[in-house]
């Protein structure tokens, strides 16, 4: 058996390079990377608060404990630990970060925003970070407008199990599970005008949730999607993207996740070459500084890591075909995306909302020319919010 060696950590140059490579913005953190690489440990540092008690409540969308935070600025916040159901149909636990404007209200409508893609360890939950805000787009904009916000984790990322990337319905469980806790916690009393909102990863949760509601859960009301460069259909993301840093970053974070899901090999599916920088990549969270490490990472990789079509490949064809998200729905929904995207390009996002549009779906399309995959999260969020509030009033 060939010996594999991990790829060197990256040089401050590289990491310079790198972030060169992913604009401007990007440079600013660079030179925090290095200390966020030797800071990283090998295994999850994830605070007990996550760990599941030996007995749970038998349903799903209960608490099962909350521990208040001062990790989100101009906001109170609450780490929230609850039930949900796996794709087994098996009770388990999911985390999530809930904040509320600081000024209190009588009532508050929810906003919840599912995020990207942020690694597939337990570390990886933007709840753990230590600035979640890293990876929670309009969370300062919606504590000004007196919304609460809710952001779920998904299963696996904080939580204990493994983490779901990409496979649809036991993340949209743990999101819809999530606003049945928080409408029936104690903290705050929460309305049941509800919006949904994702990015990339997080679209795809979003569509997800918005399309299983009425059959999971029922109860609950939806009153609008918010899709922000959504990846909606993960075989397009093997197919359409280019070989660019975050194209392998999803390549990476999807091989480990579904191999630990059906527990094939990943020697069965990627590369001899390109298993140790696979592994690598998997190991980073893509929030903040450390995702400069994580791209940087990639360099190793050298192009596509698979030895297989994941397309005509068993399991991983039937998971990318049973894992599109549904376009049939039955809230209005708006669509933004970037122009320059390669990681999910325009013509794929174009080509859904036209799908949602022959189902008779009520969708509007917005497509800003200037921004790509890394940097369209920000910049989606006036025209995000400016909808949100159409909605709702």
């Amino acid at each position: 058996m060939p010996k594999f060696e991990l790829p060197p950590r990256p040089s401050a140059e590289q990491l310079r390079k790198q972030a060169a490579k992913l604009g401007e913005r990007a440079k600013n953190v660079a030179g925090r990377a290095l200390t966020a690489a030797d800071q990283r440990l090998t295994q999850p540092t994830v605070p007990l608060f996550y760990l599941a008690p030996e007995i749970l409540p038998a349903e799903p969308g209960v608490i099962v404990r909350t521990q208040s935070v001062n990790t989100v600025l101009d906001a109170r916040a609450w780490r929230i630990l609850y039930t949900t159901s796996d794709a087994a149909g098996q009770i388990t636990t999911a985390s999530a970060l809930f904040c509320l404007p600081k000024h209190t209200l009588e009532s508050y409508d929810l906003l919840v925003y599912c995020h990207q893609a942020t690694g597939v360890e337990r570390r990886c939950a933007p709840s753990v970070h230590e600035k979640p805000a890293l990876a929670l787009a309009g969370l300062r904009q919606a504590m000004a407008k007196g919304f609460a916000y809710l952001a779920p984790d998904y299963p696996g990322l904080g939580s204990e199990g493994i983490h779901p990337f990409l496979v649809g319905e036991p993340t949209a469980f743990s999101v819809l599970d999530a606003i049945r806790a928080m409408q029936t916690s104690t903290i705050a009393n929460i309305s049941n005008r509800t919006i949904l909102w994702g990015y990339s990863q997080g679209g795809h949760a979003a569509a997800w949730s918005a399309g299983m509601q009425e059959s999971y859960a029922p109860e609950l009301s939806i009153d609008g999607l918010v899709l922000g460069s959504p990846a909606l259909d993960p075989a397009q993301l093997f197919i359409a993207s280019e070989d660019s840093p975050i194209s392998r970053v999803i390549w990476a974070l999807s091989a480990i996740s579904w191999s630990r899901l059906t527990g094939i090999s990943l020697s069965n599916a990627i590369k001899p070459e390109s298993l140790a920088s696979v592994r690598e990549i998997a190991k980073h969270c893509f929030i903040g500084a450390e995702a400069i490490v994580g791209l940087s990472a990639t360099d190793a990789m050298g192009g596509k890591p698979h030895s297989i079509d994941p397309m005509s490949t068993e399991p991983f064809a039937s998971m990318l075909h049973e894992n599109r998200a549904p376009t049939k729905l039955a809230q209005p929904v708006l669509v933004i995306q970037g122009g320059k995207d390669v990681t999910v390009p325009p013509a794929q996002s174009r080509l859904m909302v036209d799908e949602m549009k022959s189902f008779g779906t009520e969708v509007n399309y917005i497509e800003l020319e200037r921004f790509d995959h890394l940097t369209g999260e920000r910049a989606v969020v006036r025209d995000a919010l400016s909808q949100i509030e159409k909605w709702w009033n």
